[in-house]
């Protein structure tokens, strides 16, 4: 009887120390699986293996209402553009710009399913195709693409900041356009303007296929509020 009512008392002292904060033990035993709050605001920025990502590095703004995320990225190379002297090495004067709206599902802790939407283009100035026997000619090239995607990503939070991975974004709706201004060119005083023609066709399928390139492995890390 002693041994019992000693141990409700000791029950009870627990129950009621002072010394025990309720909802720290409360996070404690029920921690919050991603973030602090079920919703935040983000901010980041984006790198990694996308033909307009790769030399013009996105900037990220969404919103995280657990379990979504929904947001936007934004890149142009003339404003947040690395790699300038290799770019104008390889491609001369260009610019290379891109949108992508995403909404992000989690459907494990930290792992997401997305799907985007994306426009993307390739701005090609000056471009020349001369034979000295033939001909000669000038112009430029202005190819763009709306993708729709889907892939699966990661997206860890700590206390200030998250990063997130986009593992893989497969395209599956591609709407491609290629837009060609000319300058001049002399192929045509020559009766072989058709080789001039397939000239401008195959760097345009060239370019449609770099613009349209699966996006992978894309990191980004910002800050939350």
């Amino acid at each position: 009887m002693f041994s019992t009512l000693a141990y409700a008392q000791s029950s009870e002292e627990i129950d009621e120390d002072p010394y025990l904060d309720p909802s720290a033990a409360n996070e404690m035993l029920h921690p919050v699986k991603r973030a602090k709050s079920n919703w935040a605001l983000m901010f980041g920025m984006g790198y990694g293996l996308n033909p307009i990502i790769i030399l013009a590095p996105s900037l990220s703004f969404s919103l995280f209402w657990d379990p979504l995320v929904l947001g936007l990225e934004i890149s142009d190379s003339e404003t947040l553009g690395i790699w300038e002297k290799e770019r104008k090495a390889n491609f001369g004067t260009s610019q290379l710009t891109g949108g992508t709206a995403f909404i992000r599902w989690f459907f494990k802790e930290n792992f997401y399913l997305v799907a985007a939407s994306e426009n993307r283009s390739i701005n090609l100035w000056s471009r020349t195709y001369n034979r000295i026997t033939s001909g000669q000619a000038k112009f430029d090239m202005f190819i763009k693409t709306n993708i729709a995607s889907l892939g699966a990503g990661l997206l860890r939070f700590n206390d200030l900041g998250y990063l997130s991975i986009d593992i893989i974004r497969f395209n599956y709706i591609m709407n491609p356009t290629v837009k060609i201004v000319e300058h001049w060119e002399t192929w045509s005083e020559s009766g072989q303007r058709n080789m001039l023609d397939q000239n401008i066709t195959e760097r345009s399928e060239k370019w449609i296929k770099i613009i349209n390139a699966h996006t992978g492995f894309v990191v980004t890390f910002g800050l939350y509020f």
